[in-house]
C-alpha cells in the first residue's frame, strides 16, 4: 500500500526525525513497541540509511526511544514520549501561529463540548478558583497569563482526554511566548482582563450547564477574540 504523502516529504536530514514520528503515529505503536527495522524504515520513508540512523539518534538522545535487541523500541514512558514527539514536531515543522491557532481552536472546540457532557463537580471546582482570580481587581498581564493557561489545561482535563490535555499542554509551550507578547500589545488593560475573564465565565457556565454546543462556541469565540485583538 502507498505510503501517505506527509511521510515521504523528506529529504533534509531533520526532516527524517518527523516522519519517523509520522510513521509511530501511523502505526499506532505505544510504549515497548518495535520500530521497523532501519532499512525497512528507509525504503519506506525514502531516505538514505545515513539519514535514518541520525533520526534515530537524535529520538534516542530525547529518550522517546531506546536500543534493545537490535531495534530501536518506543519508550516506556509513553506519555512523556508523546510529549516529546509533539516540541520536536513543533519545532522541526516551522509552524506559523495561524497554524498553531487553527490546531488549538479544534483542540478547544472539542474538549470543551466534552467537559460539558462528562465533567463532574469535583472537575469544575479548580476552574471556579481560576475564574474568580482572573477576574481580580489590577491583576497583571503575567499572572493572567498563568490563570488563562491553567484554565484551558483543567478545561481540558475535566473532559477526561488524556491526549487532548497532552497535546494542548504541549501546544501551550510552543506559543507560550507568542501569548505573552500578546497580552503586552494589547491596549487598555484593565478592560481587556476584565473582558477576557467574563469570557472564561461564559465558557465555565456553559460547561456546568451541560450544554456542549454553547461551551465549544463559546470557548471558540474566545480564542478567536483574542487572536483578533493580538493581531490589532
Amino acid at each position: 500500500m502507498d505510503e501517505p504523502d506527509n511521510v515521504r516529504y523528506l529529504q533534509p536530514r531533520r526532516k527524517v526525525v518527523t516522519a519517523i514520528q509520522d510513521v509511530i503515529a501511523a502505526d499506532r505503536l505505544e510504549a515497548g513497541d518495535r520500530l521497523p527495522h532501519e532499512r525497512d524504515l528507509a525504503r519506506r520513508l525514502d531516505a538514505t540509511l545515513p539519514e535514518v540512523r541520525h533520526a534515530l539518534a537524535i529520538l534516542e538522545s530525547m529518550r522517546v526511544l531506546h536500543y534493545s535487541d537490535e531495534r530501536h523500541v518506543l519508550s516506556e514512558h509513553s506519555g512523556a514520549s508523546v510529549d516529546r514527539l509533539v516540541r520536536v514536531h513543533m519545532s522541526l515543522s516551522g509552524f506559523d501561529t495561524n497554524d498553531l491557532m487553527s490546531i488549538r481552536l479544534e483542540l478547544e472546540s472539542t474538549v470543551a463540548a466534552r467537559a460539558a457532557t462528562d465533567a463532574t463537580p469535583e472537575d469544575l471546582d479548580p476552574l471556579h478558583g481560576i475564574v474568580e482570580a482572573m477576574s481580580q481587581r489590577d491583576i497583571d498581564i503575567h499572572h493572567f497569563g498563568e490563570l488563562d493557561r491553567a484554565f484551558h489545561t483543567c478545561l481540558a482535563r475535566a473532559g477526561h482526554n488524556d491526549l487532548a490535555t497532552l497535546l494542548l499542554t504541549s501546544l501551550g509551550d510552543a506559543v507560550q511566548s507568542e501569548m505573552h507578547s500578546g497580552y503586552g500589545r494589547m491596549l487598555r488593560w484593565p478592560y481587556t482582563a476584565a473582558r477576557l475573564a467574563e469570557e472564561h465565565h461564559d465558557i465555565l457556565c456553559a460547561v456546568e450547564q451541560g450544554d456542549p454546543q454553547r461551551a465549544s462556541q463559546a470557548v471558540t469565540v474566545h480564542i478567536g477574540r483574542f487572536y483578533d485583538l493580538r493581531a490589532g
